[in-house]
């Protein structure tokens, strides 16, 4: 059983990093028999592998086919980031409320943890700071049901973040989350929600005009 997990858990990292170094793209197929002769493991591991790669957006199981990379529209980026700003707009009402001066250093904590993942061009390191940032609020709302509705949407965004954002080739002085992260954490530390609720506002706007003009580099 212990073999048979770990060689899951290879094929689900291997397909996955090729998918966030754009080593595979949207659109490109995924076989098992190829995964199998690469990693040199039976397809049994690799099918429950590609289950856990649909359930978080980053490829597609057609029957009789097999797996391609996702190819999300520019429709489902749009239903997904409008919801997230509604969503979150109101955990960071409910946030600013009751935030504590202890919550203020954790953000800001994470904002220089994103600079130093930048900097060290580190896409996993970045993408898990960048799910605290928009999380955090909801987690100090006190509203739990908001909490996991935010942790969905932010799921299916790394999603789309690992297929279409171009992390590796812009420069770190064109980056535009770092900045509009730290207009998001000013606010929060001014207890100003309005700012705050304006802040998401535009850096979830941005982050979804940028994804969605965005085409693989082997295209």
């Amino acid at each position: 059983m212990t073999m048979k997990k770990n060689n899951e858990e290879l094929a689900y990292e291997k397909v996955k990093r090729a998918i966030m170094l754009k080593k595979l793209h949207p659109g490109q197929r995924v076989t098992e028999e190829w995964v199998s002769n690469e990693l040199q493991m039976s397809r049994t591991p690799i099918r429950s592998a590609f289950k856990r790669l649909e359930n978080e957006g980053l490829i597609k199981l057609v029957p009789n086919k097999g797996a391609v990379v996702y190819n999300p529209s520019n429709k489902e980026l749009d239903d997904v980031f409008q919801l997230r700003i509604v969503l979150e707009k109101y955990a960071a009402q409910l946030a600013v409320a009751s935030m504590s001066q202890a919550d203020v250093v954790y953000m800001e904590r994470l904002l220089e943890e994103e600079v130093e993942a930048y900097q060290a061009k580190d896409f996993e390191a970045f993408m898990r700071v960048n799910g605290y940032i928009h999380v955090y609020p909801a987690e100090i709302s006190g509203n739990n049901f908001l909490l996991e509705e935010i942790k969905k949407l932010n799921q299916w965004s790394d999603g789309y973040l690992i297929l279409k954002d171009e992390f590796y080739t812009v420069p770190f002085e064109e980056v535009k989350s770092i900045p509009e992260h730290n207009r998001i954490v000013d606010a929060f530390r001014k207890k100003d929600a309005e700012e705050m609720c304006a802040a998401i506002n535009a850096h979830l706007l941005s982050t979804l005009k940028d994804l969605s003009e965005r085409h693989s580099i082997f295209q």
